[in-house]
């Protein structure tokens, strides 16, 4: 990492703008144009947005910390995810990048957009101007926050209470800045691999033709000496982002001059801590939000604690719990081997092994999984099916073979799977159980979300013919028995509803 340069000026005393909106001080309005005390929203990938709303205020006889600067330094910055880099690249630190609360993170998870993961490098030119900071306890929220989050909780159903705090943070953010600096910045980023490469010809021109094709040339592919500080330079890298803020335009990153700009135009180059706008309310107010938030999930069949064995394993999505599922994958013979689930930004979470016969049911825009038939017995999990919210029915993956049982939860959709397996005498691990986990923000209202199924009574089956009247019932609130034929012998041979 290269160390701060730190300029030898020792002038700290930089002007304030000399003119600004009327009713403002020319401090609040140099602090107003960085988005102090409004809400950013964390929830884009691309990076924060910041909301025309004042989120917070201070308190009586609360004051900020502000400080005069006049430094100018480089940074580098590592990061290993996309979204990450991204915030970075606009100038948040990587702990006021990752300053989220779990609501944030379920509304980040709702946009089923794919986080890479990887290496990107963040060089950042800084000409520090002005820094800002500000204790949370010294903030107070704004009213109609709290009035919102207040009507949000007042809801009826869990989805609506969930919904009204969503279009809260939207529209108020999800964090408030508490240490920002203003000046001028010039940020470069890039993967890892690339800015090594431009390390090198930022120093030495590129003899490879390779290399030299990735950034601009002139008719003889001479490529000039050039500068990490010079916009002009740096502009010609293909790959990389960059982003200029402050100065009025490019010449200033040739001539030095950037590092003189004038108060007007000072922005915000760095956001140093953050906290999430809920941690601005009321101890009452946040212990509310908690409980309302521990009610977003649910196991079903309910989860059991017990130990586990020699030879056993568990695997479960509760961290994938925010995310929506696009298919499912089975991998099974007449047992279930393996359950994976991919997501719609590209998450795959794995349950089992993927051996066997491999089976993909895929979910059609706004098609959830509301409904689970597992079949088990003899220690193991024999057969499946998935119902959705549209009526439709998967095949009956494995067998069905012993205990059918309906896995539901009122008004939840199916988010993800606690899988335990088993190590087979002879054919490694299998899954013995499965339960699933459903969330209840997705849908107003689930169909069917009332029928009631008894419990299954009477031997288990064997392997025989597979069928389910679900499929044939789909989303009916109105089909109904007439009768019922039962031809038997020593056992029951055939059922025929009509």
């Amino acid at each position: 990492m290269d160390g701060a340069r730190v300029s030898d000026s020792g002038d700290n005393n930089v002007p304030l703008p000399s003119n600004c909106n009327a009713g403002l001080n020319e401090l609040d309005c140099v602090l107003r144009n960085a988005g102090w005390l409004r809400g950013f929203r964390m929830d884009n990938m691309d990076g924060p947005q910041v909301l025309g709303n004042q989120v917070a205020s201070y308190v009586d006889g609360a004051t900020p910390f502000i400080e005069e600067k006049n430094d100018i330094l480089t940074e580098i910055v590592t990061t290993r995810h996309k979204q990450e880099s991204n915030y970075v690249h606009q100038g948040w630190s990587v702990g006021a990048a990752t300053t989220t609360s779990p609501w944030t993170q379920s509304r980040i998870d709702a946009t089923n957009r794919y986080n890479a993961g990887g290496t990107w490098t963040t060089r950042r030119t800084l000409a520090i101007r002005l820094r800002a900071q500000v204790l949370l306890e010294d903030l107070t929220p704004a009213p109609e926050f709290v009035a919102a989050i207040e009507e949000a909780l007042t809801r009826s159903s869990i989805f609506e209470k969930f919904q009204g705090v969503y279009r809260t943070l939207n529209r108020w953010g999800d964090v408030v800045p508490l240490e920002i600096e203003m000046g001028s910045s010039l940020t470069f980023t890039d993967t890892e691999t690339n800015f090594v490469q431009v390390g090198l010809f930022l120093h030495e021109p590129p003899e490879s033709s390779l290399l030299a094709n990735s950034y601009a040339c002139n008719d003889d592919c001479q490529l000039p000496a050039t500068s990490f500080d010079n916009f002009s330079d740096v502009s010609k890298i293909k790959t990389a982002n960059i982003v200029r803020k402050g100065s009025a335009n490019n010449m200033e990153w040739s001539d030095g001059s950037w590092a003189m700009t004038e108060a007007t135009r000072w922005r915000l180059i760095r956001v140093l801590m953050a906290s999430p706008t809920i941690n601005l309310l009321s101890n009452d107010l946040q212990a509310r939000l908690t409980d309302l938030y521990s009610e977003k999930f649910s196991y079903a069949p309910s989860l059991t604690i017990g130990s586990i064995g020699f030879q056993h394993k568990i695997e479960d999505d509760a961290n994938n719990a925010s995310r929506t599922i696009s298919s499912v994958e089975i991998h099974s013979t007449n047992e279930i081997i393996g359950l994976s689930i991919k997501y719609l930004d590209d998450v795959v979470s794995r349950g089992g092994r993927d051996v066997g016969n491999r089976h993909i049911f895929a979910l059609n825009k706004g098609e959830y999984i509301i409904e689970m038939l597992t079949c088990a017995g003899n220690e193991w999990l024999h057969g499946i099916q998935f119902i959705t919210n549209t009526g439709r029915c998967s095949v009956i993956y494995g067998a069905l073979i012993g205990t059918p049982t309906i896995s539901k939860s009122k008004g939840g959709v199916l988010v993800g799977f606690s899988t335990r397996s088993k190590k087979h005498p002879e054919w490694d691990y299998l899954i013995t159980g499965v339960k699933g986990i459903w969330s209840y923000d997705l849908m107003p209202s689930i169909p069917k979300e009332n029928d009631i199924y008894s419990d299954y009574f009477g031997a288990t089956n064997q392997c025989q013919r597979d069928f389910s009247d679900r499929e044939l019932i789909g989303n009916s609130s109105s089909m109904h028995i007439k009768n019922v034929e039962v031809w038997a012998g020593g056992g029951i041979d055939g059922i025929q509803v009509g």
